[in-house]
């Protein structure tokens, strides 16, 4: 029971401070100041807080962006329909609520959707307008803060997508 102790500790400092609890890490040699190496710990790590997860890797940091392009290339979306995709992808994490750190998020991981499946959309762009629409529809349709009848009805949506 022990030795699950250190790995609690850490996965509470982690979600109270994400840069943080890695800089201690990688200060003890327990883990590499590499982006494609932390991208990982985080994508296979257990019971990491995935709200933390998706604060850390949408960082306007350019240390986390490169850990935000490794972390999205380890999902496969070839043949994968662009709501299953992003499905599969959002599952990993929870978004921030910040809109510049889902901004980041989402065109990241538009351009590997897009590479994956590149008949899909005319360019990755257009995937990455999509993507932060839905994303956007979504927040519409389920936060209980917007009343009802100020709601994005699916002709606003379509028009917002033109």
């Amino acid at each position: 029971m022990a030795a699950d102790k250190p790995q609690k500790d850490f996965s509470q400092q982690f979600k109270d401070n994400p840069r943080k609890a890695l800089k201690g890490m990688i200060e003890k040699g327990l883990l590499a100041e590499d982006p494609e190496i932390i991208a990982n710990f985080l994508l296979h790590t257990p019971d990491l807080d995935d709200a933390a997860v998706g604060d850390y890797v949408g960082d306007g940091d350019p240390f986390c962006a490169k850990v935000l392009q490794h972390y999205v290339q380890n999902f496969t979306f070839v043949g994968l329909g662009f709501d299953d995709g992003l499905r599969k992808f959002l599952s990993a994490f929870r978004l921030p609520g910040e809109a510049q750190k889902i901004e980041r998020i989402m065109n990241i991981f538009s351009s590997q959707y897009y590479a994956h499946n590149p008949n899909c959309f005319r360019s990755a762009d257009t995937a990455f307008k999509l993507a932060y629409s839905v994303i956007m529809l979504n927040t519409d349709a389920h936060n209980p803060a917007i009343a009802k009848r100020r709601k994005m009805k699916k002709d606003q949506f379509i028009r917002n997508n033109r």
